[in-house]
């Protein structure tokens, strides 16, 4: 299916830039929390701080993505199944993962889920793998041009992300 319309996504990491965010009008904002994200900076969100982000957002009709986005270590698999079942409970949009631990359970609590930009997606066979493996999104790989982009769009029916400005 091609998505006809255009969301606009905004990374966020306090509630200054989240608040920005949503003034500005983006669609949907991604975010972190502590310990499991690519976004950990120093200044970031907690898995408390899930239900008034959500609600927040939602108040404004802007998505939530929660990334979860960094190489899940075995001393981190409850950390992030504690993580998921939080961002259940707040509503959370959907999940973004790179590591299959974290896709496995997003699937089982049914949180709709999106693959990162860090699982390095490139072609449309993967892009399809993951479709049928539940996944409703992929952020493809960054080194990608539009062309290529445009070659995976019309071989695949996964909605496609692309980031337009780089990691930073």
């Amino acid at each position: 299916m091609v998505k006809k319309n255009i969301e606009i996504i905004s990374g966020v990491g306090d509630y200054p830039s989240l608040y920005a965010a949503c003034d500005a009008g983006a669609n949907a904002i991604y975010f972190g929390v502590k310990g499991l994200n690519m976004r950990d900076f120093g200044k970031n969100f907690t898995s408390k701080d899930l239900p008034n982000i959500v609600n927040y957002c939602h108040e404004r009709n802007v998505k939530t993505y929660l990334a979860i986005n960094t190489i899940v270590y075995e001393k981190e698999l409850n950390l992030a199944k504690k993580i998921l079942k939080e961002a259940k409970k707040a509503k959370v949009d959907a999940v973004i993962c790179s590591d299959f631990s974290v896709f496995q359970e997003a699937k089982k609590l049914k949180i709709p889920i999106h693959i990162s930009t860090q699982m390095s997606i490139s072609n449309s066979e993967a892009c399809e793998f993951l479709r049928k493996q539940g996944a409703e999104r992929v952020v493809l790989a960054r080194e990608l041009n539009l062309k290529q982009i445009k070659e995976i769009r019309k071989n695949s029916k996964i909605e496609i992300e692309i980031f337009i400005h780089g990691s930073m």
